[in-house]
């Protein structure tokens, strides 16, 4: 029986815990809200409680969780305190491998196709928690730098309808991939990385901002977005997971429900 811990239960820690059900694993995952930890039960998962402390996480003294996983998976968003939260979680469990859905917004910015060997802003967050995983587990871990997520009641342009906003560097490449693309990296690289991996994931087509965002909405039925002149923006490279992995894009990002994204539904 596998032993599976997801810490970070939100629009893809719940999608992850739903991949992983089988007969042969137990999926655990945490929270420090009565409703969220509601919904872990009701999904039929295991749930732990965490202890939240001026924005610290925990695990509550007064509450005994397992300790040994075959795999944890930590899709936390940065926040004030997740370094600490980090080392709090991480460094009382024994695990066979870590791994940590990253952000390729670590990246600097640079007008340039970006694979994982590119400049980093060290002082980004994430870039942070990254660190902080691989000193909390120097072997079996694997960084995913995930480009923007699209996926059920996600888009960027469900931003850009419900706040009329203009759009800046029209002509600039979209970096984007789906939630069952990033579901299916996190499947394959909890067991099929070559340990101490970092992968950038992002589907392998990039249209402008202006092509791609301009005929989604055209699509929906919206009025037509208004772009601002400008190309600066770099090219995520996501092809080392292919080359390294059994993992393959499979989920288009074309391939959105039109409905998800009108205004009445946002």
């Amino acid at each position: 029986m596998k032993n599976y811990l997801i810490i970070g239960y939100g629009w893809l820690g719940k999608a992850l815990a739903e991949a992983l059900k089988s007969p042969d694993a137990i999926i655990w995952a945490t929270s420090s809200d009565d409703t969220k930890l509601n919904d872990i039960k009701r999904a039929s998962i295991s749930a732990l409680r965490l202890k939240k402390n001026s924005g610290i996480l925990s695990w509550p003294e007064d509450e005994q969780a397992p300790v040994n996983f075959d795999a944890v998976i930590v899709t936390l968003p940065p926040f004030e305190g997740a370094l600490q939260s980090l080392s709090n979680l991480l460094q009382s469990l024994h695990v066979k491998s870590i791994v940590f859905t990253s952000s390729t917004g670590v990246y600097e910015d640079a007008s340039a196709l970006v694979n994982e060997s590119s400049s980093i802003n060290k002082d980004h967050l994430v870039f942070q928690m990254e660190e902080r995983i691989r000193s909390l587990q120097p072997s079996n871990y694997t960084v995913l730098r995930l480009s923007g997520h699209i996926g059920p009641n996600r888009h960027p342009v469900r931003s850009f309808l419900r706040h009329g906003r203009h759009i800046p560097n029209s002509q600039a490449p979209v970096n984007l991939i789906h939630q069952k693309d990033i579901i299916a990296s996190i499947l394959v690289t909890m067991n099929d990385s070559q340990g101490n991996s970092v992968y950038n994931v992002c589907w392998p087509e990039h249209p402008t901002k202006e092509e791609y965002y301009g005929a989604i909405s055209l699509k929906i039925g919206e009025k037509r977005l208004v772009f601002l002149k400008g190309n600066q923006g770099k090219i995520i490279d996501g092809s080392k997971i292919t080359n390294e992995t059994g993992f393959h894009y499979d989920f288009s990002i074309y391939e959105i429900d039109d409905l998800d994204l009108r205004k009445d539904n946002i």
